[in-house]
């Protein structure tokens, strides 16, 4: 299975019902964390975006998920399948960011990533590619 989808299941099972927006920020912010800590990603993706926001490319696949239930009421995604496996290290860091940005509205999540110097570099790239 993709590991975008079992660390996306994994934030979607922690945080209970959430929109694929945060999802994607959660994902970048724990990239760029394990890369400061290991020197490489937690998981590699495509980003389309400009100066003022970004998409994950692979997140369009959990629209049509076995696992995910749309909420359409609370406009979010909830995981419905048994629990996600995921790396230890992986969780660390997907739980240290949902931590860090827990108490952050979307807008300023959005701004935490788009203002990061790394974020030019994100989109020039395309996002996380292997080397």
């Amino acid at each position: 299975m993709n590991k975008v989808l079992r660390i996306s299941y994994y934030i979607i099972k922690r945080l209970g019902c959430i929109h694929p927006y945060r999802i994607s920020r959660i994902l970048v912010l724990a990239n760029w964390k394990a890369i400061e800590d290991k020197g490489c990603p937690i998981v590699y993706f495509n980003v389309s975006g400009f100066e003022a926001g970004f998409s994950v490319d692979e997140l369009s696949k959990l629209k049509n998920d076995k696992c995910i239930r749309i909420n359409k009421e609370n406009r979010c995604m909830e995981y419905i399948c048994e629990d996600p496996e995921i790396d230890e290290y992986d969780k660390k860091i997907i739980d240290k960011v949902i931590e860090e940005v827990s108490g952050l509205s979307d807008i300023e999540l959005n701004r935490v990533v788009i203002r990061d110097r790394r974020y030019k570099e994100l989109l020039s790239k395309g996002g996380f590619k292997p080397v």
